[in-house]
């Protein structure tokens, strides 16, 4: 039996279509059923990351939980860590630009940088990794990728774009899939919307100095990338893609999670069940958690949220009249505390989420902030919960959740940029380990 520190430790692999082999909720099961088994943790890792990465952010946020907790708890508790196929891939082209350039680079006379489209390499480098996370289901896409960036004309465009749609699929009931596919759907049904759709992409987007994401970026006062043309456009709309690519298969993962590993889990002793995931991966969990029916002997206790990347509307029940979030039935479900961790330190939630999310380029002064329609869980926390479903955590980082509630933690002193990472990754320090150990001990 592997180990994470003191515990017992166990891989659940996954697929891109939640199939895992049932063996191993047998040999889980089997792991929990030893004496004196009190805990199941199952950590979910997000976007670009292998399995050494995940084991290397498992094994560091477990052992500095573990400094706070009890030796006892660690030996009694299994960690379950998922591997689902999360490709690496550039998060946002624009949003590298942007900040590089500290919201607007100039030339050496002091004039504004000329705007140029992508070159040859970058562009080959954005469609190998489109490729690469969805294979031969991506082929066709790129193919007709590689023509529109040629010539941006209404026919290329619609080929690309009714392409892109049959890549990606229909979604179900998931609202948040539902909202980023609409602008795609609408553009398939004839060759002068997609153009509009494509052509809307070429130039960079720009937001001003009244957003509040603007201010604490220092993004200057109109803030604009520096990339504009056809291949932009392009990169762009794959990119769109492939976030919807992976927040979907997130919830594939997630639901096969509860279906195929802990709804199946047959126990001898009663145990409580810790989810943690982080980026994607708490879209993940929070998909499992989501659609988790009571289990014989198995308490539901914790669910943590570590810099996600899915909607902060994601746990609504209602965000306006007749729409939900796509996770509706989460609040409530733990016996113990819901815990996110939000700031705006973290980029890739801040901008390249909200950037990635839109098609319509409507960049407004509220991009990326608590009232943007694509704003961020890892971000904002979440947004149109009931009145006393929330509860903040002060900015001293005290870390006292409570049971019952959505505990919400502003992040920004401690899930910062070092040298080392930069904020969305770093989840896994002390801090980070000091409250997953208040949640789990």
């Amino acid at each position: 039996m592997d180990t994470l520190g003191p515990s017992p430790f166990l891989w659940l692999e996954f697929d891109k279509d939640g199939a895992i082999d049932p063996a191993l909720t047998e040999k889980l099961a089997a792991v929990l059923n030893q004496p004196g088994m009190t805990d199941l943790v199952v950590m979910s890792h997000g976007w670009k990351n292998t399995k050494d990465n995940a084991r290397t952010l498992y094994g560091t946020l477990w052992a500095n939980a573990c400094k706070k907790l009890a030796p006892d708890k660690g030996r009694r508790t299994v960690v379950a860590g998922i591997v689902w196929p999360a490709k690496a891939y550039r998060t946002d082209f624009d949003t590298e630009t942007l900040v590089a350039s500290g919201g607007g680079a100039q030339a050496a006379d002091g004039a504004p940088a000329p705007v140029e489209d992508l070159d040859d390499a970058a562009f080959k480098e954005v469609l190998a990794d489109f490729e690469g996370l969805f294979g031969p289901d991506g082929a066709g896409t790129a193919e007709k990728a590689r023509a529109a960036a040629e010539t941006l004309d209404e026919t290329r465009s619609l080929f690309l774009v009714r392409q892109g749609k049959a890549a990606i699929g229909s979604p179900q009931s998931d609202t948040e899939l539902k909202a980023d596919a609409e602008p795609i759907a609408l553009a398939t049904e004839d060759a002068n919307s997609a153009k509009v759709l494509m052509e809307g992409l070429v130039s960079p987007p720009t937001f001003s100095l009244e957003s509040s994401v603007g201010k604490a970026q220092g993004l200057g006062d109109v803030v604009s990338g520096l990339i504009s043309g056809p291949r932009a456009a392009v990169a762009r709309f794959l990119n769109q893609l492939t976030y919807y690519e992976m927040k979907k298969r997130a919830g594939v993962v997630g639901e096969a999670l509860t279906k195929n590993v802990l709804s199946k889990l047959v126990l001898q002793q009663p145990i409580r069940l810790h989810l943690v995931g982080h980026s994607f991966g708490a879209r993940l969990v929070s998909a499992a958690a989501n659609k988790l029916a009571p289990v014989p002997k198995l308490e539901f206790f914790s669910l943590t949220l570590l810099q996600g990347a899915f909607s902060h509307n994601g746990f609504a029940k209602e965000i306006k009249p007749g729409l939900a979030g796509a996770f509706p039935d989460v609040v409530g479900k733990p016996t113990g505390p819901i815990c996110v961790t939000h700031t705006h330190n973290d980029l890739a939630c801040t901008l390249a989420y909200a950037l990635a999310s839109r098609l319509s380029r409507d960049i407004a002064k509220s991009i990326g902030d608590a009232n943007d329609e694509f704003g961020a869980m890892g971000a904002n926390g979440p947004q149109h919960l009931q009145a006393g479903q929330a509860v903040e955590d002060d900015a001293d980082a005290v870390f006292a959740p409570k049971a019952g509630k959505v505990n919400t933690f502003l992040a920004d002193k401690y899930i910062i940029k070092t040298a080392a990472s930069d904020a969305h990754n770093n989840v896994a320090n002390e801090e980070v380990g000091r409250l997953l150990a208040k949640i789990v001990g």
